[in-house]
């Protein structure tokens, strides 16, 4: 028993990279801590933690308050997902920085979220007169102090990012989760209604500010410099355009639909937007954001650059379009096996929306090496393309319900698609083999996959039950898929093997040869 501790003990210390840095098991607890890894697990778990809450809260609230607080976000998610992250890409673009950029923009993000937060305060009731809910303006006033929370985290989750630290930004988000969600679920089961979903956003954010400023070796300070500021402000201005963009591509669609359709309508949306943004954030993002960083040193190397974007392609896409090809094939039985009637709707809406990741792919990596070879004018001049067209498409779907306003989406996004491929041409003179060869075996095996798996969903859903079926179904497509990926792309699937074979018998060698006293 003392030989079979000591073992487990040397390899828990050798996880722990508290053993010599030479050593197998250290070499690969680094590969763990890779930047996509971090991201990878963040993403993931924050998606499925929410995923788990919403389950339990979805038959509780019903879609009304889902969709009530999914118009309030439109506002008061402006500082979080256009200005808060265009001044973090500033910080992170900025070659040479001094602390005063980081004071500069806390300082500065602090005033502008105080007048952003004044201004939603000022405009809830008319608002709430147009949306035709009460509760519209007394939840827009409490949440208007998300942004002024969030301006608190900019300078810290940038430096965390430069310095691709990013277990501190996965700390800041896991902490505040479960501690939002907590807040959250336990208000839902009290029966505060709306309101455990506002309670759950604030702090949420209030815990995350709190954590990465103890995770990140930075001070705290409220200084401001006009030139600091005017050097952060030239990278701003072009990002804020594509961020402000992105910003009307998913916030102004609720609004239409929630004026147009209602809250509960509304509330279906954001389900299946909800679900779309779950496979995005695991799949796709957290790739883009460590390649936005770590393809800015082939700037100057366009053969380099070339071959890594290709890279990124490839890697991305055997990732995502599994994930949006199988998803849309389960949606149905999903929706059955865990929602009640007032739900179903959205079973086609999500369908729609998770099969637009496949042309997302190119304009996620588009963006991520526009930014990366700092060419943000041409990175906001593609963002701002794509917003205007999905936000035409939602427009002239909506009067017509939600289903064709969601195949609209679709439809726009792949009309859209010449766009970002011109912008990788002209800038990095990347041709269509570059952006489309990468993604065409793992495309194929996911469409081969989904095909399968929804002719197995056909024929048994009427014979088995929802909750039966659906763990079948997820088994046979992740049986399925590697199979056909492998015949699509033979060469790389056994090198990935091969590698995967390699570490596995490193680990387990250094396991056993642990000291024994």
């Amino acid at each position: 028993m003392n030989a079979v501790f000591e073992r487990v003990k040397v390899t828990m210390r050798s996880f722990f990279g508290m053993v010599s840095k030479d050593t197998v098991a250290f070499k690969m607890f680094r590969k763990l801590l890779r930047p996509t890894v971090w991201l990878t697990a963040e993403r993931g778990f924050s998606e499925l933690f929410f995923l788990l809450l919403f389950a339990i809260q979805a038959p509780i609230l019903g879609p009304t308050a889902f969709g009530l607080i999914a118009a309030v976000m439109v506002f008061v998610g402006f500082w979080e997902n256009v200005l808060g992250n265009a001044i973090n890409d500033a910080l992170v673009s900025i070659r040479d920085i001094e602390p005063l950029h980081f004071s500069t923009a806390t300082t500065a993000g602090i005033l502008l979220c105080s007048a952003i937060g004044a201004g939603a305060i000022i405009f809830s009731v008319p608002l709430s007169t147009a949306f035709g809910d009460t509760q519209f303006a007394p939840v827009m006033c409490t949440m208007a102090i998300i942004p002024l929370i969030q301006a608190f985290s900019t300078a810290p989750t940038a430096a965390a990012s430069r310095e691709m630290l990013f277990q501190s930004i996965a700390l800041r988000t896991l902490v505040s989760i479960v501690a939002g969600g907590a807040v959250g679920l336990g208000l839902a089961l009290y029966g505060a209604g709306v309101w455990a979903l506002v309670w759950q956003a604030v702090i949420q954010r209030l815990v995350a500010v709190v954590v990465i400023w103890f995770a990140v070796p930075l001070r705290l300070q409220f200084r401001f410099s006009r030139r600091h500021f005017s050097e952060i402000a030239k990278f701003v201005l072009p990002i804020t355009v594509a961020r402000g963009m992105g910003w009307v591509s998913s916030a102004l669609p609720r609004l239409i639909l929630g004026f147009f359709l209602g809250p509960a309508e509304l509330g279906l949306y954001s389900l299946a937007t909800r679900l779309t943004f779950i496979l995005e954030q695991i799949s796709i993002v957290p790739k883009t954001l460590v390649s936005r960083v770590a393809l800015r040193r082939f700037a100057s190397d366009k053969e380099g650059l070339r071959l890594a974007v290709r890279e990124v392609f490839t890697r991305i896409s055997v990732l995502t379009l599994p994930i949006c090809v199988g998803g849309a094939a389960l949606v149905p039985t999903l929706f059955h096996a865990w929602l009640d009637r007032r739900w179903y709707g959205a079973v086609i809406p999500a369908q729609l929306l998770l099969l637009t990741l496949i042309p997302n792919i190119t304009f996620y990596v588009t963006s991520a090496v526009l930014l990366a070879i700092n060419r943000q004018n041409w990175e906001a001049g593609v963002a701002t393309v794509q917003s205007v067209g999905l936000l035409v498409a939602v427009a002239a779907g909506a009067p017509f319900g939600l289903v064709a306003a969601s195949a609209a989406t679709a439809v726009a996004l792949l009309l859209m698609m010449p766009i970002p491929i011109l912008a990788m041409h002209r800038n990095c003179n990347l041709s269509l083999r570059d952006i489309i060869l990468p993604q065409v075996p793992a495309f194929g095996a996911a469409s081969a996959m989904g095909i399968i798996v929804s002719f197995l969903r056909g024929s048994l859903d009427a014979a088995i039950s929802s909750a039966t079926l659906l763990p079948i179904l997820i088994a046979t497509g992740a049986f399925l898929y590697p199979i056909f990926l492998s015949l699509m792309m033979p060469r790389r699937t056994a090198d990935m093997l091969r590698y995967l074979g390699v570490r596995a018998k490193a680990a387990m060698a250094q396991f056993m040869s642990g000291p024994v006293n």
